[in-house]
């Protein structure tokens, strides 16, 4: 398989250690800084940014995550898990993850699983407006443009958030998960094999601008106990890649930052490429 990963360079910079991103946020004059993370689906979090999220809720933020759909549609046997038990599983699962991982209980959508791409993106964008507003976030986190693995229902969430933001001045910092950037090439084939990805995903040709973080210690066990919690989502995963794939995966995220906002809150230092997160 050819690599979808550009070479590091020296221009590749990290992701700060989030005790530093806290007390940067802190610096803001916010009682108890917020971080937001918008995503399509039940594990999404987990899969793609529960190191980032488990590792602000140590710092002391108060981590809000929403789910557009309940994912009632993720199975390939639909008459062993019609898509309302399914979604009641997965609502349970999710609820369980994010308690593990130091978040507040979900927001949920309840859009349908797989139908965020046919909601007008004004209509989405209004929705996460109207979470923005509650919450105050001081930091939102969602997909890319690629969604990572060029789910559409992923791209949809992630064009909501961004345009959400736009709307009231990009005056939040607005981070990507490039997760597909940091996973190992063979996770990545194995997740091919297990049909993970859309057509043409993950990208060959990605901006070297991606911030690889590696998640270790108590996070990382964390991490591995919440994609343990999607059992519905995650067992074959497991099966497919075994715990020592799932555990090189888990430890492997990236983002970047999507606005002017993020890139100043990073505090990008060139001469590093690395960082690792462990509570």
């Amino acid at each position: 398989m050819t690599s979808h990963r550009t070479t590091t360079s020296n221009r590749t910079a990290p992701l700060n250690r989030v005790d530093g991103l806290a007390a940067r946020l802190g610096s803001t004059g916010a009682a108890r800084p917020t971080l937001l993370a918008v995503w399509a689906h039940p594990d999404d979090e987990t899969v793609v940014g529960a190191g980032l999220m488990a590792a602000a809720a140590a710092q002391g933020f108060r981590v809000v995550s929403v789910a557009a759909t309940l994912g009632e549609h993720g199975t390939d046997d639909p008459v062993a898990s019609p898509p309302a038990r399914l979604a009641r599983i997965r609502e349970q699962e999710l609820a369980r993850a994010l308690t593990r991982l130091g978040a507040d209980r979900p927001v949920l959508f309840g859009y349908e699983d797989g139908d965020c791409e046919n909601i007008a993106d004004e209509a989405g964008a209004e929705r996460v407006g109207s979470v923005i507003v509650r919450f105050d976030p001081t930091a939102v986190l969602t997909f890319g443009p690629d969604g990572v693995t060029g789910h559409p229902d992923h791209q949809a969430v992630g064009r909501w958030t961004a345009s959400a933001l736009r709307a009231r001045g990009d005056s939040t910092p607005l981070i990507e998960t490039a997760a597909a950037d940091a996973w190992p090439e063979d996770v990545v084939d194995g997740l091919h094999e297990l049909g993970a990805f859309w057509p043409g995903h993950p990208c060959h040709e990605r901006p070297d601008d991606s911030h690889r973080v590696s998640v270790g210690g108590a996070l990382l066990t964390r991490k591995m106990a919440a994609l343990r919690d999607h059992s519905s989502q995650m067992t074959r995963l497991f099966d497919h890649l075994g715990e020592t794939g799932m555990r090189r995966m888990a430890a492997a995220e990236a983002y970047r930052p999507s606005n002017a906002m993020a890139a100043e809150m990073f505090a990008i230092r060139r001469d590093d490429r690395r960082t690792v997160l462990a509570a």
